[in-house]
């Protein structure tokens, strides 16, 4: 297990909010990490005139009240949680506040069809672990909803997506939950550079076989399946069947996503599932 000494929370302050305190909790227990901050960003882009800052310093002192009522309803939980409100550009703002190395990061996602949402712009200032909450509302803060029963982390043998399986493996433990590891032969690019069918097939069945010895070297007992397609199709087929998808990224721009280039995005857009992200 990774060691997490902070975790830092996204707060917007709509529907979404009891199930990130909710996962908050949760996670807090699986990373053995009772060091929460609570942080909501006032973004601008340009720098406000003088006579506005009395305004926007008692919106700031109205957030921070908010925030403390959300702090002290998770005291009850046994965690030892801070506030905190920033005033600017967005990553500038993200950068300013997370300043830990060995920190996490909760989130909740919203996604728009003609222009980035606020939760994409953060993850992409983000290079630390991310739990993306995906999903239903919750009508109130209560870690026993969440039942992580199967967890579901794509590979594809690069440093990141290693990383995640070693998460997830230690994830799975913790949660008592069954682990699928899913490779995808990216069967478009070898018809890229194999025109004949036959041919085609044949060199996917060798990377198939060279993938499940991979994985068995991982781990003799791991349930897996090795797929060919294209891997963020087939990726995204397996989520309804999972609780928690684990994936690893490259820690720049999620889209940036070193499983076979697009997985990690699709699935962070299309999934209605919880997504740990592990750079």
């Amino acid at each position: 297990m990774i060691k997490i000494e902070k975790i830092f929370v996204a707060i917007d302050f709509k529907r979404s909010v009891n199930a990130i305190l909710s996962y908050t909790i949760w996670l807090s227990r699986i990373m053995e990490c009772k060091n929460i901050c609570l942080f909501h960003i006032m973004e601008y882009n340009l720098t406000p005139p003088a006579y506005l800052m009395p305004y926007i310093n008692k919106e700031k002192n109205k957030i921070k009240g908010k925030l403390k009522e959300l702090a002290d309803r998770l005291t009850v939980f046994s965690l030892d949680v801070g506030i905190e409100v920033v005033f600017g550009r967005l990553i500038e703002s993200i950068r300013e506040v997370i300043k830990e190395e060995n920190s996490l990061a909760i989130i909740g996602f919203k996604t728009y069809v003609t222009r980035p949402s606020t939760s994409e712009r953060i993850l992409k200032g983000l290079k630390i672990p991310v739990l993306v909450i995906k999903g239903e509302d919750f009508l109130d803060i209560n870690p026993e909803r969440i039942k992580i029963s199967k967890i579901l982390c794509p590979v594809d043998f690069s440093e990141n997506s290693l990383r995640a399986f070693s998460l997830a493996k230690d994830v799975a433990i913790r949660c008592n939950a069954d682990l699928l590891v899913v490779h995808v032969v990216p069967e478009h690019k070898v018809k890229g550079i194999i025109e004949e069918p036959e041919q085609i097939k044949k060199y996917v069945g060798y990377l198939k076989e060279e993938a499940e010895e991979k994985l068995l070297k991982l781990d003799k007992n791991l349930k897996y399946e090795v797929l060919s397609g294209i891997p963020s199709e087939e990726v995204l087929k397996k989520i309804k069947e999972n609780d928690l998808i684990v994936v690893g990224f490259k820690g720049r721009s999620y889209a940036e996503s070193v499983i076979i280039g697009s997985v990690a995005e699709s699935v962070i857009k299309n999934s209605t599932k919880p997504i740990l992200l592990i750079p």
